[in-house]
């Protein structure tokens, strides 16, 4: 099947600003063949797309990125084509969830310890039914005058070092890894280059990673390149996406990267492969 594809985007269901539906719609417009929903530690979208997809002809296959973190250091994984009903992943979703409303308080705790006064359900509120992060927190910040751009909060309040900032999970990627894999489905590293450290990527790989997102608005082209070859040394499938979260700071717009429908049919072949 001829095409494009983009499988990292993101919607109000985590911390995106567009709907499902519009989401699912923009790709259609670019042209694209296939995407993935991934909102963080969140699968909520999936039923709210999937009828618009199938209007639009566009293929839709389940998508996640989920949190972890390794030598103090922020993970993020991405995850594909898993069963939606699986009891171990479904829980521990929902322990991700708790676990990051508590964070919120404790963010809104420690930033009013150095005049930064915000509530922390104002923040919950924009999050809405959605997983909530500190790109909510930001736009509160935003919102009361504290700062004039979102990456001005996460500079000056909410990213680390800074008075705000509360780690992500605490859970291995390993665990992440493992979960996934238990699911049915296919786990893979996003966004290399905020990890800015090629030995994590080999212990992922060990712990059974499976894929490397070779292709995002971060990489530039010397970049794609080395991860490119990173990903063949390691035996590790390629995927790519725009990371896409509308009007939101990170990522860029749908569109603005279409890795090759061949990426999704690797994975497919992949899994079919393990299932043989």
């Amino acid at each position: 099947m001829p095409g494009t594809i983009d499988l990292h985007l993101h919607t109000f269901f985590s911390d995106g600003t567009d709907s499902p539906e519009r989401v699912v719609t923009l790709a259609h417009e670019v042209g694209h063949a296939a995407i993935a929903i991934t909102d963080h530690d969140n699968i909520d979208a999936l039923p709210v797309a999937q009828p618009v997809a199938d209007r639009l002809g566009l293929e839709l296959i389940p998508g996640i990125e989920m949190s972890a973190s390794a030598d103090n250091t922020e993970v993020h994984i991405l995850g594909f084509l898993f069963d939606v009903t699986n009891a171990p992943l479904l829980a521990h979703l929902k322990e991700q969830q708790a676990r990051r409303v508590q964070r919120v308080h404790e963010m809104c705790e420690k930033l009013s310890q150095v005049g930064i006064r915000i509530r922390a359900q104002d923040v919950l509120d924009l999050a809405g039914q959605g997983t909530v992060g500190r790109p909510h927190v930001a736009r509160i910040l935003q919102k009361h005058g504290y700062v004039t751009t979102l990456a001005e909060a996460f500079q000056k309040f909410i990213g680390p070092d800074n008075p705000g900032f509360v780690p992500g999970s605490p859970i291995a990627p390993g665990k992440i890894i493992g979960l996934l894999r238990g699911a049915g489905g296919i786990p893979v590293l996003a966004h290399a280059v905020y990890l800015k450290n090629d030995a994590l990527i080999e212990r992922f790989a060990r712990e059974g990673l499976v894929g490397l997102e070779v292709f995002h608005p971060g990489h530039m082209p010397d970049k794609v390149r080395h991860y490119e070859q990173l990903a063949d040394r390691l035996g590790l499938l390629k995927t790519g996406g725009s990371d896409s979260h509308g009007n939101a700071k990170e990522g860029a717009p749908i569109g603005a990267v279409k890795p090759p429908y061949a990426l999704l049919e690797a994975l497919r072949s992949w899994q079919a492969a393990q299932h043989a």
